[in-house]
C-alpha cells in the first residue's frame, strides 16, 4: 500500500455593458484612441469582478472544508450499502461491486470493513456471492477474496502506531473529514464541482493533487451530502484515465453499531500473505 502523499460563472452583465459602451463610441464615429481606450477600460473593469468571483468560490470551498473539519469531530460511525464501478477505458468493460461498508471511529482509531458479496460485469451477474471483505482494524490492512482463495494480511503501520488510511498523506485515497482546510488546500488544488445531476442537498469538491508524484491518482471528485456532510458519491481518476466510482446510498450515521473488524487466517486450501511493516 502507497504511504506517499501521490477555479462562477463569467460576469455576463459586465461584459455586455462594456460591449455596449464600445459601440455606442464607435457609431459615434470616435477616432482609434478612443477606440483603444475603451478596450482597455473595458479590460481594466473586469479584473476586480474576476477577483471577486474568486474569493467568492474560495469561501465556498472554505465553507465545505470546514464543515467536513466539524463532522469529524462528531463523527462516531456509519453503514452504508456501497457499489464500487471500474470503468476499464481500453476494452470499455464495466465491473461493478456491490457490497456494504461498515466504518468506525473510536479512541482515535479508524476502522472500516468494505464487504462485496455480488459482482456485475457489463451489466450481468458474473459472482452472485463474491464473498470479498477488505477490512482495516486499525492496524492491518486485510483482504480476503473467498472465490479465488486468497488472504492478505498487510502490516501498514508500525507496532503502536495509529494510523488514518483515509487521512491526507497516508492512504491511497483522501477524504478530507475531520481535516483541516489548510492541511487540505496545501497538498491540493481544491475546486467547486458544477454538476447538473447532482441531487438536492449536494455540494462537490475536486481534489488534484499539487506534487502529482505523491499519489496514485490525478484527481478525485467528492459528491458530498451537506445534510450528513458525508461524500456520497466519489470518482477518483487514474493516470491512465481510469475512472473509480463509489456510491454510497442507505447511509446510517452515528446509531449503535455492533461490528467486528477482524478476520481471522482461512484454513487449508487458501493462499495466505503475510507482510510485516518495512517503513515508508
Amino acid at each position: 500500500m502507497n504511504h506517499l502523499r501521490m477555479n462562477y460563472q463569467n460576469a455576463l452583465l459586465r461584459v455586455m455593458t462594456n460591449m455596449l459602451l464600445l459601440a455606442v463610441v464607435l457609431l459615434a464615429g470616435a477616432g482609434r484612441g478612443l477606440h483603444a481606450a475603451a478596450r482597455q477600460q473595458s479590460a481594466g473593469s473586469s479584473a476586480p469582478v474576476a477577483m471577486a468571483q474568486a474569493k467568492l468560490q474560495h469561501a465556498k470551498i472554505l465553507m465545505i472544508l470546514n464543515a467536513l473539519q466539524s463532522r469529524g469531530k462528531t463523527l462516531r460511525n456509519f453503514q452504508a450499502h456501497l457499489v464500487v464501478q471500474v470503468h476499464h477505458l481500453r476494452t470499455d468493460e464495466k465491473d461493478m461491486n456491490i457490497g456494504h461498508i461498515w466504518y468506525q471511529q473510536k479512541n482515535s482509531t479508524t476502522r472500516f470493513d468494505i464487504r462485496f458479496n455480488m459482482l456485475v460485469v457489463d451489466g450481468a451477474i458474473a459472482k452472485r456471492h463474491a464473498d470479498h471483505d477488505i477490512v482495516f482494524d486499525g492496524h492491518w490492512l486485510i483482504d480476503r477474496n473467498e472465490s479465488a482463495k486468497i488472504f492478505r494480511k498487510i502490516e501498514i503501520a508500525p507496532p503502536g502506531k495509529k494510523f488514518n488510511p483515509l487521512r491526507l498523506g497516508q492512504g491511497p485515497l483522501p477524504i478530507p473529514i475531520g481535516q483541516k482546510p489548510a492541511d487540505v488546500e496545501r497538498e491540493f488544488h481544491v475546486q467547486l464541482l458544477k454538476n447538473k445531476k447532482m441531487p438536492p442537498h449536494t455540494v462537490g469538491l475536486k481534489l488534484i493533487p499539487r506534487d502529482k508524484s505523491a499519489f496514485t491518482f490525478v484527481e478525485v471528485d467528492f459528491w458530498i451530502n451537506t445534510r450528513l456532510w458525508l461524500p456520497i458519491k466519489i470518482i477518483r481518476t487514474d493516470p491512465d484515465g481510469t475512472p473509480t466510482t463509489a456510491l454510497l446510498s442507505k447511509v446510517v450515521l452515528n446509531k449503535p453499531m455492533r461490528h467486528d473488524f477482524h478476520l481471522s487466517p482461512p484454513g487449508s486450501g487458501w493462499t495466505v500473505v503475510v507482510k510485516h511493516y518495512r517503513g515508508p
